[in-house]
């Protein structure tokens, strides 16, 4: 059904296009009925006869040599498509319209009429059907781009979300490791093992199992109440570690439902936070949430501010 519909509106588009340039022929033509005849004959006719060869070459034969790249094959293919529609025109001509087809040209009255043979004809068929294949070439082009244009689209667009999730688990191991550097310090001092080292062990336990095992499951992306129930125990892991810069989080607003990518919020705390690396004192974050977006705001005890606003998308639950 579909590929009906494609070829009657191909036709129609090509008889369209014959009728505007047969037009100024058909008005001067007119009142003469050779006259009007060979213009019928000539351009309308045989220009059916071509656009059946033009519809042959971009749907039935280009394609898979054009895809593949098969370029010799796609020539040769052509070139016995154009010979057999040759054929096809001089046995129209021969049988149906010899004389506005294959008269060489008008006889005067008493003066026999000399028609072309087909190897006479040929030539003059086969420079006819190879501007067709050019055309047809062309369009074959242009459908194989329009139709990859929009594959290369969405694989470019997967590349580039594979390669952020790659970034931020490349991000979430640096940090990871680099808390479990900080570790090592708490651990050997056996007045905090007891109690701040093994917290943070537990913390960072959890953290590490978030980080390769429960937002993968979930193909990247988390609901945000998990998000922040991990975001929490980043913040705890931290202040442990980070004892002269302690961190404050204050939320308010309602916990939305939508779903968030993982490690984003630690992510956006991090990338600010090593712009204070020097600063000491509390660093108050302030998250406002809503159904639709999240505020993160940071705040030092000198009053520098950095904003974040986060997007959430609810049909993702």
């Amino acid at each position: 059904m579909k590929s009906s519909y494609r070829y009657l509106i191909h036709l129609a588009i090509w008889m369209a296009l014959l009728g505007l340039y047969a037009f100024p022929q058909l008005r001067v033509n007119w009142p003469s009925a050779v006259g009007l005849k060979w213009v019928l004959v000539h351009d309308i006719a045989y220009g059916f006869i071509n656009f059946h060869l033009f519809y042959v070459l971009v749907f039935a034969w280009l394609p898979l040599p054009v895809k593949r790249r098969q370029y010799a094959k796609a020539a040769a293919g052509t070139l016995l498509v154009i010979l057999l529609f040759s054929v096809i025109k001089f046995l129209v001509g021969y049988y149906l319209f010899p004389d506005q087809v294959l008269q060489r040209m008008f006889a005067l009255t008493g003066v026999p009429k000399i028609y072309m043979s087909f190897r006479e004809y040929l030539p003059v068929t086969i420079r006819t059907g190879l501007g067709v294949a050019l055309l047809a070439y062309g369009y074959r082009l242009f459908l194989q781009w329009r139709n990859t244009e929009p594959e290369d689209r969405i694989l470019a667009t997967a590349a580039a979300q594979a390669r952020s999730r790659y970034d931020r688990m490349q991000e979430g191991s640096r940090q990871l490791l680099h808390h479990l550097q900080l570790l090592t310090p708490v651990l050997e001092d056996e007045q905090k093992r007891e109690e701040e080292g093994t917290k943070a062990v537990l913390l960072l336990s959890d953290l590490l199992r978030y980080m390769l095992y429960d937002k993968a499951l979930e193909k990247e992306r988390v609901p945000f109440k998990k998000e922040l129930a991990h975001f929490e125990r980043y913040i705890a892991l931290r202040n442990l570690l980070h004892p002269q810069q302690s961190i404050a989080l204050h939320t308010t607003g309602g916990i939305p439902q939508g779903t968030i990518e993982g490690l984003w919020l630690q992510q956006c705390v991090e990338a600010s936070l090593q712009q204070w690396q020097q600063v000491t004192g509390t660093i108050t974050i302030a998250l406002t949430c809503s159904e639709e977006v999240v505020t993160l705001s940071l705040e030092t005890p000198h009053q520098k501010k950095n904003h974040q606003h986060i997007p959430l998308f609810p049909d993702h639950v």
